[in-house]
């Protein structure tokens, strides 16, 4: 079943054309990166699904409906974990299951689970202030899975991270990811990242934005950060190079 799919989507803020007939279908359980440079698009693709901005020309649904809204069926992580400041670890983790008034019983394990996955289980009471960047991230993530979305929508995650936290948190969502198998759309300008995490890496042009290759990533799974220094790495990483320097 497709879970998100986008036909000849156009999207214009004006005069301005952000996106100009893009074509992709994201299969249930594939994690899906979109890669390309800033101002792409790449961002407007991920707020059209989420249902936070409309299209203006082509069709486009989840799960085989219009998208009209946002809905708890797709989970967002934004650059900024945008946490609620005044709330713990455990309290933002399960504030979206409190507002839709999902039992306790239910929510309660689930959130526990979750954040024990993410590494966070000795953290419950912590307020975002006293958590590195890296953390607040893990929270925002666990925040996300815990409403078990049948997507999860990522704009760049981790593009405000240093590059050593990015790497562990690469490393986490791989875990994460391989053991959930949720459905992802993950926004990213960065090459290496897009390899490491994605099945498919969709590259676009620059603006209006267009989805110019769509490349299978065929490095075995489960994946680690080791797979950064193969040499299969390293042939996609050129293939992509070449490809960006055409097209932008």
């Amino acid at each position: 079943m497709s879970t998100i799919n986008f036909t000849q989507v156009a999207k214009t803020y004006g005069d301005v054309r952000a996106l100009d007939r893009v074509d992709l279908t994201v299969r249930e359980g594939e994690f899906v990166a979109l890669l390309g440079p800033s101002g792409c698009g790449k961002s407007t693709l991920l707020n059209l699904v989420a249902g936070f901005e409309k299209l203006s020309e082509g069709t486009m649904s989840f799960d085989g409906r219009p998208v009209t809204k946002p809905g708890p069926d797709r989970g967002v992580v934004f650059q900024e974990a945008a946490l609620l400041p005044w709330l713990s670890v455990w309290e933002n983790v399960v504030f979206g299951p409190k507002v839709q008034r999902i039992s306790r019983a239910e929510y309660e394990p689930r959130a526990t689970e979750i954040l024990r996955i993410v590494g966070l289980e000795n953290f419950h009471a912590a307020l975002p202030v006293q958590l590195s960047g890296g953390m607040r991230q893990r929270v925002g993530i666990a925040r996300a899975f815990v409403m078990q979305p049948r997507a999860l929508l990522m704009d760049e995650p981790f593009g405000a991270l240093d590059a050593q936290t990015r790497l562990s948190m690469q490393a986490l969502l791989l875990d994460v990811w391989q053991s959930l198998k949720t459905t992802v759309l993950f926004v990213t300008h960065d090459i290496d990242e897009a390899i490491l995490l994605a099945d498919r890496v969709c590259v676009m042009t620059a603006r209006p934005g267009r989805i110019t290759r769509d490349i299978p990533i065929t490095l075995p799974r489960p994946r680690t950060l080791d797979a950064l220094t193969s040499a299969e790495f390293t042939r996609f990483k050129a293939e992509i190079m070449a490809e960006m320097r055409g097209v932008h």
